[in-house]
């Protein structure tokens, strides 16, 4: 066997284990960028939790929506309340409690990659 085809044998015998590595080094919470933005997400929820609570120490409530925090608050900066895959954090009022988690990079909420504040 001459030796570009015995490269190409050799090519031809490890592309469907490199491409079975690939595969097999993906692993459920997706990409590295989805994992960065996991991360990034959580850390932002602790603002969020931050600016609940402190709208609840000047107003006596939590708010009915995000929105409502903002526009209560002057805050013209919509992307306080998004998490790192730019869309709004699930928030839902619940009696005198709330509850504010990321959809993850499904974008569903009650899903296994919700993000919620730690």
């Amino acid at each position: 066997m001459k030796g570009s085809a015995m490269r190409y044998t050799l090519l031809a015998l490890l592309s469907p284990l490199i491409f079975l590595i690939m595969i097999s080094s993906c692993n459920s919470k997706g990409t590295t960028k989805d994992i960065i933005n996991a991360h990034i997400s959580r850390e932002s929820l602790k603002n969020v939790r931050i600016a609940l609570e402190l709208y609840r120490n000047e107003f006596g409530l939590f708010p009915e929506t995000l929105d409502e925090l903002l526009l209560r608050k002057g805050i013209t900066e919509h992307s306080i309340i998004e998490d790192a895959w730019g869309r709004t954090y699930h928030y839902v009022k619940i009696g005198d409690s709330y509850e504010v988690f990321s959809t993850g990079r499904d974008g569903k909420p009650f899903t296994k990659d919700d993000i919620h504040p730690e």
